[in-house]
């Protein structure tokens, strides 16, 4: 993938920012078919994204607790979220379903994009996830 291709990717899996209230009935049945483990590993893959760059900006902060709102993880989830290691965490998004893992990529490019720039970091750290949830590159 060219590093010229990582806008388009991202505006196309941005296209539609997902909210609590503009939820689809499919996307409210995908959503609910995650595991408790599955949604804690998604929680710590989101808040890497939002780390990435060294900044937490306020409108990441929001987002991430959008994001919480939407699967329905509940604080004993993410309390035990933090206790994940990456091998579990890794091995747990690998092992999701397609349409699992294409959620979890549009959570991350919406991280990327919710301030309003893309640094080469996030870009760098936005291949990898790609990379790990085996999606197809644009190139």
């Amino acid at each position: 993938m060219l590093a010229k291709d990582l806008p388009f990717i991202l505006k196309l899996l941005t296209s539609k920012t997902i909210k609590t209230m503009d939820l689809s009935i499919y996307d409210k049945m995908a959503l609910s078919q995650f595991s408790s483990l599955e949604k804690e590993s998604l929680y710590q893959v989101v808040c890497a994204a939002m780390m990435v760059d060294g900044v937490k900006d306020p409108r990441e902060v929001k987002l991430v607790e959008e994001i919480v709102n939407i699967i329905g993880l509940s604080p004993s989830e993410r309390a035990a979220s933090r206790q994940l290691d990456e091998p579990t965490m890794s091995r747990t998004i690998r092992n999701m379903s397609e349409l699992k893992r294409a959620y979890v990529a549009k959570f991350i490019a919406q991280m990327i994009l919710v301030d309003g720039k893309i640094a080469p970091i996030e870009e760098k750290f936005f291949y990898y996830i790609c990379d790990s949830l085996n999606l197809p590159h644009a190139d």
